[in-house]
């Protein structure tokens, strides 16, 4: 299946997101590892590694939301020689994206996924990254150009439903804290190279949704 298939669904999930949220957040997060793995079949993996791919969430004390620290996701080498083998792992963070719908999820997969084909084609510079801040900055700005060839409705649906969970779990404080760092914050994360996930006119509507204490001010914005 090609990945603009689920541009269909966007339109669904919009008319969804203004009803019943609540029963659409729960179908997404018990779906959340069989989405992951329809999204990465549309991907074409490299030749002769074998891919592991986790969805789960770290051992904490704390609750962690989608906009902390602590909820990032990532691509790691395994192994990468003759003897060893060729191995990668993917590992995605529950507390950062299980309630997001496909068409929500497809933007971060796509990312990680380009990580998985840097790291298959040059394993010691995607090690490197580690401790290079400017490899690092590198491979994260080629990951966002692969997101960027996407249909602009996938990043919107993820802003979306990042910020309408947000509020749906802790109102606007939270809502606020996710769109504050989706516009400002995320820029700045590990060594960068990451881009803004909600355009200036979008987070001028959340302002004035948060002003009116309206969030459909917000959810009409992106109807389609």
């Amino acid at each position: 299946m090609n990945i603009n298939t689920y541009v269909k669904e966007i339109k669904r999930c919009r008319n969804v997101l203004r009803k019943n949220r609540k029963k659409f957040w729960s179908v997404n997060k018990k779906n959340f590892a069989g989405n992951i793995k329809k999204i990465i079949k549309t991907q074409k993996s490299p030749k002769g590694w074998k891919i592991y791919i986790i969805a789960s969430r770290f051992l904490s004390d704390k609750k962690i939301l989608p906009f902390d620290y602590d909820s990032w996701s990532g691509v790691n080498l395994i192994v990468a020689t003759k003897k060893q083998g060729f191995e990668i792992m993917m590992f995605f963070n529950r507390d950062r994206a299980e309630f997001l719908s496909i068409p929500g999820l497809i933007p971060l997969v796509i990312h990680e996924f380009k990580h998985v084909k840097q790291a298959a084609k040059s394993p010691r510079n995607y090690v490197k990254a580690i401790t290079d801040n400017k490899i690092s900055r590198n491979l994260e700005e080629e990951a966002e150009s692969d997101i960027k060839k996407l249909s602009a409705e996938f990043r919107k649906e993820a802003v979306l439903e990042n910020i309408l969970y947000c509020y749906d779990i802790g109102g606007w404080k939270t809502a606020q804290k996710m769109a504050s760092f989706m516009y400002k914050k995320r820029e700045e994360i590990y060594g960068g190279g990451y881009q803004k996930e909600i355009e200036k006119e979008e987070f001028k509507v959340f302002l004035d949704a948060k002003r009116n204490k309206d969030i459909n001010i917000f959810t009409d914005f992106f109807r389609i």
